[in-house]
């Protein structure tokens, strides 16, 4: 668990120091502290440009508009406040300690900023004026010791300086709040209340937030109380731990152990066995698909499956090689006969490589009509022009149920010269290509030892 520090400096290995401006997404962790009142000189200081501020990838803020080069200062407070939302939302602890209430009117584009702009509240709530009050004082005492965040106020407890409280009567106050601190006049300065599917929890201020003798104890007392918040458990065992090993536990933990990596082998196994079905199954979907999107992948599989090589020609397009020959690329699906769309796509491509480079190129499209009918039950799989445009323009065409079929019997294992003669067709043709020759069945010779056992069967 990380726990990220916002204007409170924390002394911890699981706490990360930032600011408001340059920190990491919010919603990225699950325990937050936030120092409003720092937070407010943060950002009071970027909307007078008192000081050089970044964001957490170094790109400058400034106060205005955002550009490719900087972040305006409008902008990312308000992806501030939506980051702590969704932090909340994602059951965050944000633990804050207790500012009155402030505006500052400077930031280009935002109408009004508070010290708890960023902070979300509980329904019929709002940390406004009359929730958080203005108040001072170092008389503090303890009502509910059993809360998690006492042990954060024991680290400071003799140097308390509260500076706000909250107010009892506010509008929603009884219904949401667990009071745990109170100041000696009985006001409560330390209150916990849930928020969306998260808490935020008030605390009062020490009398010197960050001092050395402070961050450590108050860092590791944090991250604590937060374990104990979240429910989690964040320490891990000492070294000498092992010294003091329950009879029986060494084994238990071999057997996790042994467990864990039957489970990451399973795992594996599963995860090889579902891209080999997904790829098997990236075949047979070329029978109703359509588009880039979803028909060329699967015309891809097919193609390996027959021989060919996939490649990428140098305008992204992918392309077919076998050997020596590249083969430039179509695809098209459609309910009803494939149009001429294919057609010109390519011839588009082949124009532009004979232009740069004053060869022949060969050209492959394979259009997929009909595609949610039964593929014996196609009549029209393509509009006529289409095929007249392949024979004259010097390309070859072909059906997705032509493709796959070849594609099912390499799989199946069909002999390289049948596959071979397959690529031949798809990469020299000039129209329409066709393989129902190819799955001719020719009866194979009979041996002697059937000749002589059955001579009945050569009259």
């Amino acid at each position: 668990m990380r726990v990220l520090s916002l204007g409170h400096r924390l002394q911890h290995r699981s706490i990360d120091n930032h600011t408001i401006l340059n920190a990491p997404n919010l919603a990225d962790y699950h325990a937050i502290v936030l120092d409003p009142a720092a937070t407010f000189d943060v950002v009071r200081a970027a909307a007078r440009a008192q000081g050089e501020f970044v964001t957490h990838a170094d790109v400058p803020v400034v106060n205005g508009d955002s550009s490719d080069a900087t972040a305006g200062l409008a902008t990312l407070l308000q992806r501030r406040r939506d980051e702590m939302a969704r932090a909340l939302e994602n059951g965050a602890t944000v633990c804050v300690f207790l500012a009155p209430q402030s505006r500052f009117h400077g930031v280009t584009g935002l109408g009004g900023f508070d010290r708890y702009f960023f902070l979300p509240a509980p329904d019929g709530m709002g940390w406004d004026e009359e929730a958080v009050r203005g108040s001072e004082g170092t008389q503090v005492a303890v009502e509910d010791h059993a809360h998690p965040f006492i042990g954060v106020y024991g680290t400071f407890e003799k140097a308390v300086l509260y500076r706000a409280v909250l107010n009892e009567r506010a509008p929603g106050f009884a219904k949401h709040a667990r009071v745990f601190i109170r100041a000696a006049g009985g006001d409560p300065v330390g209150v916990e209340f849930p928020v969306l599917n998260g808490r935020v929890v008030f605390m009062p201020y020490p009398k010197e937030p960050g001092a050395n003798w402070l961050a450590g104890p108050e860092g590791s007392a944090m991250v604590e109380a937060m374990s104990e918040s979240l429910g989690r458990r964040d320490e891990v065992d000492p070294r000498w731990a092992k010294e003091f090993m329950p009879a029986g536990l060494e084994e238990r933990e071999t057997l996790v152990r042994q467990a864990r990596a039957t489970v990451d082998q399973a795992q594996a196994a599963l995860e090889a066995a579902e891209a080999e079905a997904a790829a098997l199954h990236a075949l047979r979907a070329v029978l109703w698909s359509a588009g880039d999107t979803v028909l060329l992948p699967s015309v891809l599989a097919c193609a390996e499956e027959i021989g060919f090589k996939r490649a990428e020609a140098p305008s992204g397009e992918p392309v077919l090689t076998d050997g020596a020959t590249t083969v430039q690329l179509a695809v098209a699906g459609s309910t009803e006969a494939v149009d001429m769309a294919p057609h010109y796509r390519l011839r588009q491509r082949l124009d532009r490589i004979i232009e740069a480079r004053a060869i022949a190129p060969r050209g492959l499209v394979v259009a997929n009509g009909q595609r949610l009918t039964h593929p014996t039950e196609r009549k029209r799989e393509f509009v006529d022009a289409l095929r007249v445009a392949a024979e004259a323009v010097g390309y070859a065409l072909v059906t997705a149920p032509q493709l796959y079929r070849v594609a099912h019997a390499a799989r199946a294992g069909a002999p390289e010269t049948m596959l071979a003669e397959a690529r031949r067709r798809l990469a020299t043709t000039d129209g329409l290509v066709d393989f129902d020759d190819l799955f001719e069945a020719t009866p194979p010779p009979a041996s002697e030892e059937q000749s002589e056992a059955t001579p009945e069967a050569q009259e």
